[in-house]
Parts: structure tokens; C-alpha cells; sequence
């Protein structure tokens, strides 16, 4: 076979030598599956076909004469003679000829309808900024189009844009290079763009694009181009240029083939100046002969390549044929004695049981481990318990003590805002007394400056008086001695009242002291009263439990006790609460020894987190909160670990404890085997520090004066002293006590609580007695201060008269009257000031007792405030130590869970070991079953002695294998695949010949009914173009040498003649020619399967009777191609021409010949 390479696919640029191959790729060199198929085999699988439907039903009629026969062998035939000869030297082309005429001359005669396609009809072409246009828009008819205007009108811009919105290259369009080129001048960017018809049973993903598929080219200056594909509504599907191609292969729209779309340079090409060789070309080309001529070419390549494969695998085969004889021979020598084989085999057995024996010793190691480490587990769980216990009543205590300095806390806020009111009062009487005493020394300094005045002018009256007397007689001398005695009355009577005054302040101090007194003498009368109150209730509370086991407790505590009875999942029925399974020895301590223990009193006792968790849940359902304290069952002892005084007591030293659980968690949590109580303040603080630090003494716990409070003694993490309050109980005792006994001490406390108040009524009464006294005293000032006023005044108005009578009887002298009055006036302004001065200590006075009421309220509000900012203080300390105490138990807790976790850890890798070596001992348990069962290893036999056996057997092997070629088995094996590898060598050669020979026979068929299509392709092409011819009255014939590859015609414009050789093309006149050309692409046209057809300017050559007549015969031989879509360009009018219903003329607008940039608008369609 000749291995001539052809393209599948090509783009045409014309050039000075005609048409040439610009690119091309075939799948036959591509191993791939999901190649792009052919377009002729793309329009064959969508029902389309590479013949019009007249020149389908031809070849099906004619081929079936030569359909290939059974029996019959065509795998000796070349069919490349026949190819490549011509036509018209087959000896039965003229009987088929015959045939073929009459076929085509029945089928023009009859009438057809040319009914519209369904699908891959274009119905517009738009574009914008492309060629010459700025925006038009061609909407074409679905059969015939003719689109005519006036030269420069952009009708050729009409298919560019078709051409290039359907995937063709620039410059195969033979308008421009690049597609920059073809921007519209000015512009920056362009688009083309294509509706096609998508209907029908042949539509391309109809419903992705629906009725209407939209192809759009955009395009810019800069060189970048992007294609879209769009549905009916506009929306963008697709911008892969793949994708564009199996839309056109589904439509078979062959927009590259040359005789397909025929721009306007190839037009004339075709019609003028075409060479035999060349319409040969185009002849090829057009009906996609060409294309499958090269697929097949390559297939023979293809056969050539396995023929030479094959040649080499016989060489193959004869060598492993070889090979296999060899193999078979040794295995027949391979005789010899097996006891050496024997006893190798036996040592194995024995070396395999004998590693299965020492696993099983180390996984007895493995788990003499784990159960030891599962006892430290527990170990440990139960030290991490009691360490999770008492971290939870640390953090109780922690809570409690929260909750009571928050107490504090908001009894502060009140009391701080009423002592800042108070010091705010006092501060701003203060700021006022201090403007007093500024206006009083004023004063002072005012009446200093008077008071000379009215001396200096009292000795210049008196002088003037003398003067006078001397002069006027005995009776005035009288007058003035009696002014003086009064005035002199008028100031010792002012001098009395105002001594008076100055008593005031005292007495008003006095008045304040003891009230006072009689406020702080009520302040232990209520405390007293109080205690009274509480020791009753205490007195009430302890009557009334009698026989009341769960009274001091929640109310539905009775309940939540009666349903833990009930309740049968627990492990261990809780204990509970604790309150009820202590007892105190030493009713005294009851008070301090409840509030020491808080919460823990109401609070149950489990040994495990499960009891725990329905505990909880029992709780949370009758509604009675109660904590669980979780601690371990077992032994245990404070042996050793109370104070080494016997004599002391200690919590738990006066307590009788009915459960080891309960007396387990008191311990754990409040050390109370190593809390000593010691009544007196002294005695306890000096026990506890006195010595140093004594052994197993955590605290001491004395009783203060306050009744029912008492003190806490321990040492600091810093070593160093440390206090704390005890409050007192505000509840009612939840330990049991001797019941006779506590009622006794409760009626005790009454007792001494009344004769506090008794006392502290007596102290009260006298403190008030005190008080109405010194009021009393004050009352009686104010009596003696109005009489001593009383006279004051009447002595001063003695001297007022007197003085009128001086004045009444003063001889008329001028300047004793004008020192009289300046006197006058002098002692006026000088006694005013004395009012002032004293109306000043008067305020001042009032200020001054003021201040001290204010002073007081202010030292009694600070009092308070200091009160309790001291319970918050300590309550505040409290809960640093009771946080610290918690952070011991925490990190205990935590070193606790550390330890477990990794105890556990450990158990889980020595688990994990004995489950790998248990996994191990199977497995090699597993291999040795393999080798043989359980067979006993000699004593003192290990591994490593019987491996070292084996070596020394394996090399004794090993030299008698060396001598006969390898072991029996390995012999053995071997033949076996050289057999295999002969067995698939002789499969796969006989496969690939029944391959190759089934290509060949098929590649024959294949290239004889290729020619058979070339000839009836040939045939149909001459018929139609003489019957074409002879719508003229012309006749000719198409000449086609296929061993050359020329194609010509022969055309005898004169009918008359006899002779039918006719004249060649060239011999023709402009207008014949053109005709006869349109002739002989009009019969190519029917040999072709595409659904559109274009031409560019056929007519530029004809005059107007060949155009005329052209035209007519182009119209007519459309509408025999049913459902094929024709478009063609003509500069000329269609006047002239007989149109119908399924033509349509697009006209072109004129160009603008005034415009540098030709702009056009949309074309008319008609």
C-alpha cells in the first residue's frame, strides 16, 4: 500500500499559485478515542449526508449493482489503479451512464416542493464595527438569498462576517490577514455574529439553546478574539471554540470548503481563470473525497506498520519456542535423591514451631505487665476520688464564702453612700463656719476702730459738758450724773446678759454627750435584745425538731431520701445527707462547728461518678438540690494523723460518727481530725503558736465573747500567722445532739441573754436620765438668759430718757450738740457692730452645734461603713484563703488525674504490647500451620541455633541445585512460564493477524465503494451539467482524468452541430464561459450534502441575456435542492428576474461617497 499523508481538516488561502494546504491533523495519528470525527461521519450520525438527497437516492439505486457479494474476495484487488483513473475509461460507465441519465432526467421532471429545513438554516448575520459597517443586520430567508447593491456597498462583508463568526481564519476569507485588519476604521473593536435555526428532531441541544442558537466573534485592535454561543433568551452557554466546532459538525455547516462557500476572489477564480488542475481541486475538496482518501491512506500506514510487527513477533515466537524445549528438558534431568530435602524440611518445621514458642514467652512477659499495672490503677483512681472530693467541697466553701461577702457587699453600698451624704453635710458646714469666723474677725477689727472714736468723742463731750456746767448751774450737773449712773447700769446689765450667752455652748455640748451616750447605751440594748430573740428561736428550734429527723433540711428532702430507698439502679445507696449520721458530744460547740462544716452537713456521700449522675438526676426531679461528695469504699483510719494530745478535743473528737463514709469525707474535706477546739481566745491562739508548729495540727477554733461566734487559727502558705472569724449559725443545728441537753443550753442561753439586757437596760435608763437633766439645764439658761435681757433693755431705755431730759434742758451751744451727735452716731455704728458681732457668734454657735451633730452622723455612718467593710474584708480574705485551699485540692485533684491518666496510659501500651504480641504469636502461629501443625522442639533448641542449622543445609542445597541447574520447583516453574510466555506470544500474533487481515479486507471494501462514490459523484456531475447546459441549448461534457487530477470542460454553444466534442472554455466567449462555469459549480453544488451554499459576484463576467438566463437556472436548480439555503452576491439589479415566494433580495444601501468613514445602515430585505 502507498502511504501518501492527507489532511482532514484545511483552511484555504489563495495565493499566486492557486490553493494551498495551510494546516492539517488527521485522528489516525492520535491514539485517541474522543478525537473530533469527520465532518462527512459527524453529518452520516445526525442523519445528514455528504449527496443532495436526489444524488442519495442515486447512489442507493446504482449501488446496490455492485454490492459486494458473499463469497466474493476482493482482499487481492488494488483499487488505487481505479482510483486514479479516468471515468471515462471504464468499460461499464456507459451502461451506468445510461442508467444515471434517465434517473436524473426522471427526477428533474418531477416536482418537488423545497420546503425549509427544521435546523442549521442561518436566519441573520450581524455585525458591528466590522469592514465597512458600523451596525447591520442581514435577516435571510430560509432557501434563496440574493443580496445586490452597488459596488462598495459591504455586501461581501455580508459572508466575510459569516465566514468569520463561524470559526474561519481572516486569512482564509481572503480579505484581510488578521482579524484586527477587518476593524472598522476608528474603532477599537469589533463583533459578527449568527442566528441559526434550531428545530426539529436534528436540533443541537435543544434544550440548552432552544428554537434559536446564537454564535457571536468578538474581536479587538489589540489582536484578542472570544466566541459565544448563546441560547434563544441571550443567555451565554458556551465561549469554547470546541464547542463551535460540534455545532458545526452537527449541522454539517462547512464553511472552509472551498466549493462550498466561494468568496469573491475565488469566485472569479473559479468562474475566470480556473485551470483543469485547479476545478479538479476545488472538485475534490468540495464533495470530501479528499478527505476520506487521506483517512484511508493513513489506515494503510497504519496496516503497513503491524505487517512489520508481525514479521518481528514470528521471530519472537521461534526464540521462546526455543526456550520452552529447554526448560521442559531440564526439568526431565532433574533427578536426585531427596533426603537432604527431606531433613531440611524437617529442621524448618521445627525452626518455625521454635519462634512460635519464644512469642508466647514474651507475651506471658507482656502480661504479667498489664496485670500489674491494673492494680496501680486502682490504685490510684481511688487517690484521684478523694482528691475530686474534697476539690468539691473546697469549692463549695469557696461559693459559700462568695455568697456571703457578696452580702456584705451590697449591705455596703448603702451605708458608704450614706456616709459620703454625711461627709458632704459636714464639709459644706464646715466651708460656712469658716466664712463666720472670717465676717467675726471683720467684725472685731470694725468695732476696735469704733470704739476709739466713741472714747475720743465721750472726752471731748465731757469736757464740753464741764465746760457747760461751769457755766449754766448745779441741775444740769444733776442730769448728767444721773446719764452716767444709768448708762453705767445699762452696761453692767448687758455684761450680765452677755456672760449669760457665753453658758450657753457648754450646756448644748452637755445636751449632745449625753445623747450620745444614750444612743451608744441602745446600741447593746437592741444586740442584747436580739440575742434574746435568737436564743429563743434557737430555744423554738430545737423543741420543735423532736422527732423531726429532716427538719432543719430542704423541705423535700424527706422526698428525695424516700425515692434514693426506692431506687434500685445505684451501686451503693448514697449516704445522706450527713447531718443526720453525726452527732455532737459538746453542745458549745455547735455553732462554729455547723458553719465549719457548711454545705457538707446537706450534702450525700457516694463511692462512684455513676451513682453520682443519678443522684443528680433524682434531685433535679423532686426539686431538692443535693451535692454529691464521691469518696472511696475500703478501709480507712486517722491513725496517726490527730494531734498528739490526747487531751485536747478536735472536731471529730466530739463528734459520734454513725457511717465510715460520712466520717471518711468529713475528714478528707475539712481535716476535722485535726481541728482543735479550745473555748478561751488566749489559751487557743497561744496553743496554736505557742510551741511552733505542732504536729498534725491544722487549725484551732476558739469561742468569742459574742455569742455563738468565734475566731479560726492557722498558719499562712508564707508561715506566718493567720486569723479569721467564725460567724455565727443563722440556722437551725443539723447534728444530732443529746436532745435534753441542748434544750438545757438553749434555756441557758436565754438566761444569760435576758440579764445582758437587763443590764444593759439599767445602763440605758441612767444614760437617759442624764440626758433629760442636761436638757433641763438648758431649758432653765434660756429662762434666766430673756429676764437678764429684759433688764438689759429696760436699762438702756433709762438712759434714753435721761438723755432727752439732758437734751430738753441743754442751753443752746453748737458744738456740745454736734458732739453729742457725732458721739450719738459713733456708738450707734460701734453698738451695730456689736450686733453683728454677736448675731456672728450667734450663727457661729449654731454652726459649731451643728457640726457636731453633723460630726457625729458622719462618725457613725463611717463607723458602720467600717463595720461591715471589715466583714468584707475578712469575708473577701476568706474567700482568698478558701481559694487558695481550693487550689491546693485543685492541683491535688489534677496531679491526681495526671497520675491516673498516666497509669492508664501505661496499661493501654502494655495492652496494646500484649495485643500486638498476641497478634503476633497468631500470626506466626498462622505461618507455622503453613509449614506443618505443632511439632515439639528439642530441649535447649532456639531459633538461632536451628537457623543456623538451616544455612548449613540450605548451602548443601544450594551446591547440589548448582550442579543440575536450579531445584526441582524452580525447573519446574520455570518451564511453566516459558510455556505461558509461548501460549500469549502465539494468542497475541494470531490476534493481530485476524486484525490486520479483517483491516484489509475492510479497508478494500472501503476503497472500493470509495470509488464506486467517486464515480457516481463523477457521473452525477456530468448529467447535471449537461442537462444545465441544455436549458441554454448548449452542449457539452465534463472531463475527468483522475490519474492526473484534472477536471475541464467542453461546451458546444451551437446545438446544430454535429459533432459533440466541443470547444473548450478558454475558446468561449466572457458570457459563455461564465455560464458554462456556473454550470459546471451548480452540478458540484448537487453533489454535496452541506445545507448551504454561497457565491460571491458569479455574474461579474456575464453579459445581461447569459446573467439573465444564469440567474433563472441558479433559482431553479435551488429549488430542487430541498431544504438547502443558497446565498448569493450579485452587484447587479434582480429586475429583470422572475422571483417567487421562497426568494429573497436583500439590497444594499448605497455607500456615502461625502464621508471619510463609510457608514451604513441595516439592509432592506425584500
Amino acid at each position: 500500500m502507498t502511504g501518501r499523508k492527507r489532511s482532514r481538516h484545511q483552511a484555504y488561502v489563495e495565493d499566486e499559485d492557486g490553493i494551498e494546504v495551510e494546516s492539517a491533523s488527521s485522528s489516525f495519528r492520535h491514539n485517541n478515542a474522543n478525537h473530533k470525527r469527520t465532518k462527512v461521519a459527524m453529518a452520516q450520525a445526525v442523519g445528514g449526508a455528504v449527496l443532495s438527497d436526489e444524488e442519495a437516492d442515486y447512489v442507493d439505486e446504482f449501488l446496490m449493482d455492485d454490492v459486494e457479494q458473499p463469497g466474493d474476495d476482493y482482499s487481492e484487488l488494488d483499487y488505487t489503479v481505479r482510483q486514479n483513473s479516468s471515468d471515462d475509461e471504464q468499460e461499464d460507465d456507459e451502461v451506468d451512464e445510461i442508467k444515471a441519465t434517465q434517473f436524473v432526467e426522471r427526477r428533474l421532471r418531477e416536482h418537488r416542493n423545497n420546503v425549509a429545513a427544521d435546523s442549521g438554516v442561518i436566519e441573520s448575520v450581524y455585525m458591528r464595527n466590522f469592514m465597512c459597517h458600523t451596525n447591520l443586520i442581514i435577516k435571510l430567508g430560509p432557501l434563496i438569498n440574493f443580496i445586490i447593491g452597488h459596488n462598495g456597498s459591504g455586501k461581501s462583508a455580508v459572508l466575510t462576517a459569516l465566514q468569520i463568526s463561524l470559526g474561519n481564519r481572516a486569512s482564509g476569507t481572503n480579505r484581510a490577514k488578521t482579524l484586527k485588519e477587518m476593524i472598522r476604521t476608528g474603532c477599537d473593536s469589533g463583533m459578527v455574529g449568527v442566528k441559526i435555526k434550531n428545530e426539529g428532531e436534528n436540533a443541537y441541544k435543544h434544550d440548552l439553546y432552544g428554537d434559536i442558537l446564537t454564535v457571536e466573534r468578538h474581536f479587538t485592535k489589540s489582536g484578542s478574539s472570544a466566541f459565544k454561543l448563546k441560547s434563544t433568551d441571550g443567555r451565554i452557554i458556551t465561549t469554547k471554540k470546541g464547542d463551535l466546532d460540534d455545532v458545526l459538525d452537527h449541522f454539517a455547516l462547512q464553511m472552509d470548503n472551498p466549493i462550498n462557500v466561494l468568496t469573491q476572489d475565488l469566485s472569479r477564480q473559479f468562474l475566470a481563470n480556473s485551470t483543469p488542475a485547479e476545478k479538479y481541486r476545488f472538485f475534490i475538496k468540495g464533495t470530501q473525497l479528499e478527505t476520506l482518501d487521506s483517512d484511508y491512506n493513513l489506515l494503510e500506514e497504519h496496516l503497513d506498520g503491524t505487517e512489520a510487527q508481525l514479521q518481528t513477533r514470528e521471530e519472537m515466537i521461534a526464540e521462546l519456542r526455543r526456550k520452552e524445549t529447554e526448560a521442559r528438558d531440564r526439568v526431565k534431568r532433574a533427578e536426585r535423591t531427596r533426603g537432604l530435602e527431606e531433613r531440611f524440611r524437617h529442621i524448618s518445621r521445627q525452626h518455625a514451631w521454635a519462634q512460635v514458642e519464644q512469642q508466647e514467652e514474651i507475651l506471658a512477659y507482656y502480661q504479667r505487665d498489664v496485670l500489674d499495672a491494673a492494680g496501680e490503677v486502682q490504685d490510684k483512681e481511688r487517690i484521684g476520688e478523694e482528691a475530686s472530693a474534697r476539690f468539691e467541697a473546697e469549692d463549695i466553701g469557696v461559693e459559700a464564702a462568695k455568697r456571703g461577702a457578696e452580702s456584705h457587699r451590697e449591705n455596703l453600698a448603702p451605708l458608704a453612700q450614706a456616709c459620703e451624704d454625711a461627709k458632704e453635710k459636714f464639709q459644706e458646714n464646715k466651708r460656712a463656719l469658716v466664712n463666720h469666723v472670717t465676717e467675726e474677725r471683720t467684725i472685731k477689727t470694725s468695732m476696735k476702730a469704733h470704739k476709739k472714736t466713741v472714747t475720743r468723742l465721750e472726752s471731748e463731750v465731757q469736757e464740753e459738758r464741764q465746760r457747760l456746767a461751769n457755766r449754766h448751774g448745779e441741775a444740769h450737773m444733776e442730769r448728767e450724773r444721773r446719764h452716767s449712773e444709768l448708762k453705767k447700769q445699762a452696761g453692767e446689765a448687758k455684761a450680765a446678759f452677755d456672760e449669760h450667752r457665753k453658758e450657753y455652748p457648754d450646756l448644748e455640748k452637755a445636751v449632745k454627750d449625753a445623747q450620745q451616750r444614750l444612743q451608744e447605751a441602745a446600741q447593746p440594748l437592741d444586740a442584747a435584745r436580739n440575742d434574746v430573740n435568737d436564743a429563743r428561736a434557737a430555744l423554738n428550734r430545737v423543741s420543735n425538731q423532736q422527732g423531726r429527723k429532716y427538719a432543719p433540711y430542704h423541705p423535700k428532702m424527706e422526698d428525695l431520701c424516700n425515692a434514693i430507698a426506692r431506687e434500685t439502679r445505684f451501686r451503693a445507696k448514697p449516704v445522706g445527707p450527713m447531718g443526720v449520721h453525726v452527732q455532737l458530744l459538746k453542745p458549745e460547740w455547735s455553732s462554729l462547728v455547723e458553719v465549719t462544716f457548711g454545705n457538707s452537713l446537706d450534702s450525700f456521700v457516694v463511692t462512684s461518678k455513676y451513682d453520682q449522675n443519678i443522684l443528680q438526676s433524682l434531685s433535679g426531679r423532686i426539686g431538692c438540690p443535693a451535692n454529691a461528695i464521691i469518696v472511696s469504699p475500703g478501709a480507712f483510719s486517722t491513725a496517726g494523723k490527730e494531734p498528739e494530745d490526747e487531751n485536747v478535743d478536735t472536731i471529730l473528737r466530739v463528734l459520734r460518727i454513725d457511717n465510715p463514709l460520712v466520717k471518711q469525707a468529713l475528714v478528707i474535706n475539712h481535716s476535722a481530725e485535726q481541728t482543735v477546739l479550745i473555748q478561751d481566745i488566749a489559751e487557743g491562739k497561744a496553743y496554736m503558736y505557742g510551741s511552733g508548729r505542732r504536729k498534725n495540727v491544722r487549725a484551732v477554733l476558739t469561742i468569742a465573747k459574742t455569742r455563738g461566734e468565734g475566731q479560726r487559727w492557722e498558719w499562712s502558705r508564707g508561715g506566718g500567722e493567720k486569723s479569721s472569724g467564725v460567724r455565727k449559725l443563722q440556722r437551725a443545728p443539723r447534728m444530732k445532739a443529746d436532745r435534753e441537753q441542748e434544750i438545757q443550753a438553749r434555756q441557758k442561753d436565754v438566761q444569760s441573754a435576758q440579764r445582758a439586757v437587763d443590764l444593759a437596760e439599767q445602763t440605758h435608763q441612767a444614760t437617759r436620765r442624764a440626758h433629760e437633766q442636761a436638757k433641763q439645764a438648758v431649758v432653765a439658761h434660756k429662762r434666766e438668759g430673756s429676764r437678764l435681757k429684759v433688764a438689759h433693755q429696760q436699762a438702756d431705755d433709762a438712759v434714753v430718757e435721761i438723755q432727752n431730759e439732758i437734751d430738753a434742758n441743754r442751753p443752746q451751744d453748737g458744738k456740745l450738740q454736734e458732739l453729742e451727735a457725732q458721739l450719738q452716731e459713733a456708738q450707734a455704728e460701734h453698738e451695730a457692730a456689736k450686733a453683728s458681732l454677736q448675731d456672728a457668734m450667734d450663727a457661729k454657735i449654731e454652726l459649731d452645734e451643728k457640726a457636731q451633730t453633723l460630726k457625729q452622723t458622719m462618725d457613725q455612718a463611717q463607723s458602720e461603713v467600717d463595720k461591715v467593710q471589715a466583714l468584707l474584708d475578712e469575708a473577701e480574705k476568706q474567700i482568698e484563703e478558701r481559694k487558695e485551699d481550693r487550689k491546693e485540692a485543685l492541683f491535688a485533684k489534677n496531679a491526681a488525674l495526671n497520675n491516673i491518666m498516666k497509669i492508664k496510659e501505661q496499661h493501654e501500651r502494655l495492652q496494646k504490647k500484649v495485643t500486638t504480641q498476641e497478634q503476633q504469636v497468631e500470626s506466626f502461629s498462622g505461618l507455622a500451620l503453613q509449614i506443618s501443625e505443632r511439632v515439639r522442639v528439642e530441649e535447649g533448641q532456639t531459633p538461632d541455633m536451628l537457623d543456623q542449622l538451616l544455612d548449613r543445609l540450605r548451602e548443601d542445597i544450594k551446591r547440589a541445585t548448582e550442579q543440575q541447574g536450579g531445584t526441582k520447583e524452580q525447573l519446574v516453574t520455570a518451564h511453566k512460564e516459558a510455556q505461558l510466555r509461548l501460549e500469549e506470544a502465539n494468542n497475541e500474533t494470531k490476534g493481530m493477524k485476524q486484525t490486520v487481515a479483517t483491516l484489509k479486507s475492510t479497508l478494500t471494501e472501503r476503497r472500493r465503494r470509495w470509488g464506486l462514490f467517486r464515480k457516481y459523484i463523477s457521473m452525477r456531475t456530468r448529467i447535471q451539467f449537461n442537462y444545465l447546459l441544455s436549458e441554454r441549448s448548449f452542449r457539452g461534457r465534463v472531463l475527468l482524468d483522475h490519474a492526473d487530477k484534472k477536471l475541464d470542460i467542453h461546451v458546444e454553444p451551437d446545438m446544430t452541430k454535429a459533432s459533440d466534442s466541443g470547444r473548450q472554455a478558454k475558446t468561449l466567449s466572457g458570457g459563455e464561459k461564465s455560464f458554462s462555469t456556473i454550470c459546471l459549480l451548480l452540478s458540484i453544488w448537487e453533489a454535496m450534502g452541506s445545507p448551504i451554499r454561497c457565491l460571491d459576484e458569479f455574474d461579474v463576467y456575464m453579459d445581461s441575456v447569459n446573467r439573465a438566463q444564469s440567474m433563472r437556472l441558479m433559482i431553479q436548480t435551488a429549488r430542487r435542492s430541498v431544504g438547502r439555503q443558497f446565498i448569493l452576491i450579485t452587484p447587479q439589479s434582480m429586475n429583470s428576474v422572475d422571483l417567487g415566494d421562497d426568494v429573497h433580495v436583500h439590497k444594499m444601501a448605497d455607500p456615502e461617497r461625502q464621508t471619510r468613514l463609510l457608514e451604513f445602515g441595516a439592509a432592506s430585505g425584500v
